[in-house]
């Protein structure tokens, strides 16, 4: 009599630990979050450094990315439909033309030219026709060519000085 409850006992705890143990799809990654709205959900990690995928007849492990395709997305630039400015010569050795295809602007609209850390190294009114700024005392590296009229940064150009 007690084997046959040793042996229910045991039966039992064997059928409870089968059912509890499940296999899950998981992403492990120091980074990420989930948010859904309606019937539409948006996942994303950070930190997977490796892709290893493992398949069997009923299971499928993917090790380094949440999703099995992926679609490569492009991003163009998009031309100011403010300004219409011509600026050369990019890169420049010594000076930067900007010319005024026609735009008029007010008579407090400034140019600045700020480096990459977001420092204004030169600052000057824009000419309604043609502007020069001379980067002669400037070294080689990447700027911007911001353009504020009344208060607002409202045109951004990228150049590049070299020596």
């Amino acid at each position: 009599m007690r084997t046959l409850y040793t042996s229910i006992v045991l039966l039992l705890i064997t059928n409870f630990i089968a059912n509890a143990q499940s296999i899950s799809p998981q992403v492990f990654g120091s980074a990420g979050n989930y948010y859904a709205v309606g019937g539409n959900s948006l996942s994303f990690t950070i930190g997977e450094s490796l892709t290893t995928t493992l398949t069997n007849s009923s299971y499928k492990i993917t090790q380094g990315f949440q999703q099995p395709s992926y679609m490569a997305t492009a991003i163009t630039e998009v031309e100011n439909p403010v300004y219409d400015l011509t600026i050369y010569p990019n890169p420049t050795s010594n000076v930067i033309t900007i010319l005024n295809n026609g735009n008029i602007f007010s008579n407090n609209t400034k140019l600045f030219l700020i480096d990459v850390l977001g420092r204004k190294l030169i600052e000057q009114q824009l000419n309604s026709e043609q502007t020069i700024i001379d980067l002669q005392q400037i070294v080689a590296g990447t700027y911007f060519i911001v353009i504020d009229e009344n208060g607002f940064d409202s045109f951004t150009h990228k150049i590049t000085k070299v020596q």
